[in-house]
């Protein structure tokens, strides 16, 4: 009777097993792996690479498939050498191949060729069809343009540019990356010295805007001529404002005294005319709470440049958010227009988790070609993630949602377990192959190792 009851409390109070609600999530991610595979044999990756000029003449040895699968494989890995990038291709080609073959294979045009890859395969996500709907649903796209910049050894200062010192030459890479919100689609990638700065890269997005798109950029790219090619394109932006461009009156054709009108009402939404193209744009400002005006007023009086300094009318309208934009009223309401302008943050996360987790501060930086294979490659791995982060979104499990930066430090956890599925072998057959190629020495003349300095003390 004894050993009944202790099996019934046994059964109650042991701990039950947990069930995902809708399927397996390293089923979900296998299965997304199997789809990415699909996808790249479905591309043509052959005329993508002739297209770039980064293939010449067809691949005697290695296909350009496999050289792909296997970038992909590593994009995972938080330094790229030449030896073990030459190893993984050879693993997913199933021949051998050294890394002075692959250093040959490496010049400026792999750049455009990864960049196009990743387009590709960013175009075939599916859509959140939550952000089809709602205040988004008139546009054909809504484009996400920022950049990052990564500091880079001084010796690659001629090819990548950093800030100007008359004393010492300095290198900083800048990556320009727009993005569509809806589709999660890459639609422009391009890497250039920090001296290229965000103005000069504001035409960038008039390679790529269509009519009826949507673009959110900071102040940063805030250029009103560029504004005015976008109206001409009859696409949208959104934009904050900057205080430094002069707004005029539509009706009186004289100065607008923003400062006076909020004074007299607190908050605005209505027509203007921007700088001196006297483009006619809608001005939007609502007020922030006090302590976040409180907080860019302090940051502005501490700015690290002295000769900047703040004059009383800024710092007036520090205490407001200041938009612009050529979307009507009928579309979007005027307290809706903040709530999509923070949207641009999802950028600025997918950076923090490039940065953080997908390893873009760790680059091999021997030569210009591979700093720009080391960016693309990461940004593969980008691809990766992000899909992974949309497959598990549109899952549905439960009312749980992804998180991008905990998703990219788990992925990076387990990369060689990716690494496996991915190029299409077992788990051990990856260590075999991975112990086999990179846990000895490497046979030297000049140098002996610390087997062969104890051998000869020993003999």
């Amino acid at each position: 009777m004894i050993r009944y009851i202790v099996l019934i409390l046994y059964n109650e109070i042991k701990p039950k097993p947990y069930f995902l609600p809708v399927k397996n999530l390293h089923q979900v991610l296998t299965q997304e792996v199997h789809t990415l595979r699909q996808q790249l044999q479905r591309l043509d990756t052959d005329a993508l690479a002739r297209r770039s000029g980064f293939l010449r003449r067809t691949p005697r040895k290695i296909a350009i498939l496999d050289f792909l699968l296997a970038l992909v494989a590593l994009a995972a890995e938080p330094a790229l050498t030449l030896e073990r990038v030459a190893s993984v291709i050879a693993l997913a080609a199933h021949c051998s191949y050294s890394k002075q073959a692959l250093h040959k294979r490496l010049n400026s045009r792999i750049e455009t060729f990864l960049a196009q890859t990743a387009t590709a395969l960013f175009g075939q996500l599916p859509q959140a069809q939550s952000l089809v709907h709602g205040l988004f649903q008139p546009f054909r796209r809504v484009l996400l343009h920022d950049s990052t910049v990564e500091k880079l050894p001084d010796h690659l200062a001629k090819v990548f540019p950093g800030s100007r010192n008359h004393l010492q030459a300095f290198a900083a890479l800048k990556i320009q990356f727009i993005s569509d919100l809806l589709s999660c689609q890459v639609v422009h990638f391009s890497l250039s010295g920090f001296r290229r700065n965000d103005q000069a890269a504001a035409s960038d997005i008039l390679g790529v805007a269509q009519a009826g798109d949507l673009i959110i950029r900071d102040l940063g790219y805030f250029v009103v001529r560029g504004f005015q090619w976008l109206q001409e394109l009859e696409a949208f932006f959104l934009s904050r404002w900057r205080s430094d461009v002069t707004l005029y009156d539509p009706r009186t054709g004289g100065r607008f005294n923003l400062a006076r009108e909020l004074r007299r009402h607190g908050h605005l939404d209505r027509q203007v005319l921007l700088g001196a193209q006297k483009l006619r744009v809608r001005l939007v400002a609502l007020p922030v709470p006090e302590a976040v005006a409180n907080e860019r007023r302090r940051k502005a009086k501490t700015n690290r440049d002295r000769r900047r300094h703040p004059s009383a009318q800024k710092l007036f309208l520090m205490g407001w958010n200041l938009l612009i934009t050529n979307v009507p009223r009928s579309l979007w309401p005027t307290q809706a227009l903040v709530a999509i302008y923070r949207l641009r943050w999802r950028i600025e996360m997918i950076f923090k988790a490039w940065k953080s987790h997908l390893g873009l501060r760790e680059l091999n930086c021997h030569s210009a070609n591979l700093v720009r294979f080391s960016v693309m490659t990461k940004l593969l791995f980008c691809v990766l993630v992000y899909r992974f982060c949309q497959a598990l979104e549109l899952g549905g499990h439960d009312d749980r949602h992804v998180s991008l930066q905990r998703l990219a430090r788990i992925v990076r956890a387990c990369a060689c377990q990716l690494q496996a599925i991915i190029l299409g072998v077992t788990p051990q057959q990856f260590w075999e192959h991975f112990l086999a190629h990179h846990a000895f020495y490497e046979c030297r003349k000049d140098r002996k190792n610390y087997y062969e300095l104890l051998a000869a003390v020993c003999s």
